[in-house]
């Protein structure tokens, strides 16, 4: 077991306190950690930040690694990760609408290291990944984990639409050979070396893709998904209002007017070439 602060120069920090609470870049503090299971830590976060366009960041904060509670936490063999912070950027990961793309691309290089990780999808974890080596990196379709992530980035970095429900079927069987074919990736999914180019290639693009500027339809359509998510309740009248609001004359005038930013076919064609 080792004590560490920092992991490849980026500064460890809490931030799950009253003082330091929740998506703030929190206090420096000090973490005990597996001594193989930081070795493959290290790696992936090298990987992420070795293809990340904004680079390697100043400080990560984390929920914990070593804790006392059932799983790989009470052997320091996981790693909860909250936030990201770069000088003039931050990725909180509760915010997984407003930076999707960003979060994927990160997501992609993490699954290349870890078998399992746990994303905003999945329950009770909204507010951070969970990753650790208690098995390995493959890709299972009964895997509720690994299904999300793979219905997320199908729709959110490839803009195939589809239910985001962690279950493989038909819809998310046929999509996946759709782009593996537009990736120039054999099939199955489920053949490792097939598994880790679509992560790679994926990894890429969300990152290129994340360098583009946010567009008024990018931002409607992360509002809609806000309204989305919102209690039955409340869904209905704020929906009415957005509705009222995005079917009005004149904003379908404006709505005309814009153009999607998002060359996905040049990006991928520059990833894959």
């Amino acid at each position: 077991m080792k004590t560490i602060n920092a992991i490849n120069g980026i500064n460890l920090h809490y931030a799950r306190t009253t003082s330091h609470p929740y998506g703030t870049i929190g206090v420096h503090r000090v973490f005990e950690i597996d001594d193989q299971f930081l070795i493959t830590l290290k790696a992936a976060l090298k990987e992420v930040f070795d293809h990340c366009p904004l680079g390697a960041p100043k400080v990560i904060t984390t929920a914990g690694i070593k804790v006392i509670k059932p799983g790989q936490h009470r052997h320091g063999k996981a790693f909860d990760l909250d936030a990201i912070f770069w000088d003039n950027h931050s990725l909180i990961t509760n915010n997984f609408i407003h930076q999707k793309v960003l979060y994927l691309g990160i997501e992609s290089f993490l699954r290349k290291h870890f078998g399992i990780v746990l994303n905003h999808f999945y329950p009770n974890h909204a507010d951070h990944w969970h990753v650790d080596t208690s098995v390995p990196v493959d890709y299972d379709t009964n895997a509720k984990s690994e299904t999300l992530y793979v219905q997320l980035v199908l729709q959110y970095v490839y803009g195939k639409s589809l239910i985001i429900d962690g279950v493989w079927g038909k819809q998310t069987s046929t999509l996946v050979d759709e782009v593996f074919a537009r990736l120039n990736i054999n099939t199955p999914i489920t053949t490792i070396v097939n598994y880790k180019k679509f992560l790679t290639i994926t990894g890429k693009i969300a990152f290129k893709l994340s360098e583009d500027a946010v567009t008024p339809l990018d931002l409607l359509e992360n509002l809609e998904a806000v309204v989305d998510d919102l209690p039955t309740t409340n869904k209905h009248e704020v929906r009415q209002a957005l509705n009222s609001f995005v079917l009005h004359t004149e904003t379908q005038n404006w709505f005309s007017t814009l153009t999607d930013s998002h060359d996905l076919e040049a990006v991928i064609d520059s990833v894959i070439s």
